[in-house]
């Protein structure tokens, strides 16, 4: 996740370039890999079980890794190895930038520092953005919002990054007292708590990816069915995170999701999330 936080960041500064950083991330992607792909390269899981995981990583807010060890498919120290394999995602990015002769080491850690103190970041606020770990990023930017909106959150950008985008990332979230949106697809909650989840963005080029990679379709060719895939990722997305409160006994209703297709003003929401191309925004 910093490995775009980062980048994004360098772009706004005019280190890098919009076309820079696609060539950047194009040799990034060429060398990642999922776990389960390593895993059946590594002769620890079979196709089969990797598929089974996978699967299920649509009805649990797990990692692969967790899961797999719930299945007995691994044990923990090869899930750690698997993880060494797959390599660190912003060590990844650093690597692409020096190896494209984009910048050089010193430029990105002279960078890192301004980075650091335009956002009041400590060294150990550093060491959790650089760990990649959602569960150690989102209490950094969320640090003045409830315990609950930060589990809501980190429930939703971990399915983001399962289902529909792995570069999904965060940046400071904003309090807005009206909001103009073309498409809305929200889902209302109540119970013990009560919030409402939405996402919001282009149809024509930000939503349709995300409903695209979540349903898992070639191509979907119309705004309604586009806004019907994402009213299902809003209902995976409570859903999720229903179950996970119900476990502590906490009581959360959720309501049928809406969409609507028209600009028009909102209530004041929290917009959270964001995912790149370079850099489509879901919000």
């Amino acid at each position: 996740m910093f490995d775009r936080i980062f980048a994004n960041y360098l772009a706004e500064c005019g280190k890098l370039s919009e076309q820079n950083l696609k060539d950047i991330f194009s040799i990034q992607d060429s060398k990642r890999v999922r776990l389960g792909v390593i895993a059946v390269s590594e002769k620890l899981m079979s196709i089969e079980q990797v598929e089974e995981v996978n699967q299920l990583q649509a009805v649990l807010d797990k990692r692969f890794g967790d899961i797999a060890i719930e299945k007995g498919y691994l044990n923990s120290e090869q899930v750690s190895r698997l993880l060494v394999l797959q390599g660190n995602s912003y060590l990844a990015f650093i690597q692409s930038v020096v190896d494209g002769g984009y910048l050089s080491m010193d430029d990105l850690e002279d960078m890192l520092v301004r980075y650091q103190e335009e956002n009041n970041f400590t060294l150990s606020n550093m060491e959790d953005l650089k760990s990649c770990d959602i569960n150690r990023i989102i209490p950094i930017f969320l640090y003045s919002h409830s315990e609950m909106l930060r589990e809501l959150a980190a429930v939703t950008i971990r399915t983001l990054v399962r289902l529909v985008d792995f570069h999904t990332f965060i940046k400071k979230p904003q309090i807005l007292k009206e909001y103009q949106y073309d498409v809305l697809c929200a889902q209302e909650v109540s119970g013990d708590h009560r919030f409402l989840t939405a996402f919001s963005g282009d149809v024509s080029k930000d939503l349709v990816d995300v409903a695209i990679s979540f349903a898992g379709a070639e191509n979907i060719s119309c705004d309604e069915d586009t806004v019907d895939a994402l009213c299902e990722f809003v209902n995976c997305v409570n859903g999720l995170f229903a179950s996970d409160m119900s476990n502590r006994d906490i009581d959360i209703d959720m309501n049928a999701p809406i969409g609507k297709c028209r600009k028009r003003r909102s209530q004041s929401r929290q917009h959270l999330v964001h995912s790149d191309d370079r850099m489509r925004k879901t919000y």
